[in-house]
């Protein structure tokens, strides 16, 4: 049985509804094996959840076919890819400071770059855990296409970043398509 089945389903993630799909999928698949015949009990506040009924009805050409029109409409991967810049540190007021500013110089490069299409900027927002081992953590996140380009503009906000004092003491890491 799962507990709380659509908890997962509100993580902040993108891949979110996949995750949860797969657990259930996996927990009502391992209930019936061969010819012993089984049943998973799947306790959720959400039994309408699209998600949840496809898992249950272990259906997965629907759920591909939702997921995947979720995802174009939202331009999420594989259509654009996800840029998460992730800042941490011991002090929440620097950490923002950071975001702030990092925010500002991808603005000011975006627009210097002359994009046919302009990258969105989400944030600064908390991470999903804003503190962590007495760090807090916030991030910045952009949809857009992973080309060489962009691995150089943010290859450069790296560097930047590291040699800009105001920073000392806040971390910068870079994910593209992950979680942190």
């Amino acid at each position: 049985g799962v507990i709380s089945a659509d908890l997962s389903l509100y993580a902040d993630d993108f891949r979110a509804g996949e995750r949860t799909f797969s657990l259930l999928t996996q927990v009502v698949g391992r209930a019936g094996r061969g010819t012993m015949k089984g049943r998973a009990v799947i306790q959720t506040y959400t039994p309408q959840n699209e998600v949840i009924a496809l898992a249950a009805a272990q259906n997965y050409d629907r759920f591909y076919d939702a997921e995947i029109r979720l995802r174009k409409l939202r331009n999420c991967p594989p259509f654009e890819d996800l840029f998460t810049l992730a800042f941490s540190g011991e002090r929440e007021t620097a950490v923002l400071a950071a975001c702030r500013k990092t925010k500002k110089q991808l603005e000011i490069a975006f627009e210097r770059q002359g994009f046919q299409f302009r990258p969105s900027i989400l944030g600064p927002a908390p991470a999903p855990v804003v503190k962590l081992n007495n760090r807090y953590r916030y991030r910045l996140m952009i949809l857009c296409e992973n080309r060489k380009i962009m691995r150089r503009l943010f290859s450069g906000i790296l560097t930047c970043f590291q040699k800009d004092e105001e920073n000392r003491g806040v971390s910068l890491f870079i994910d593209v398509n992950g979680i942190e």
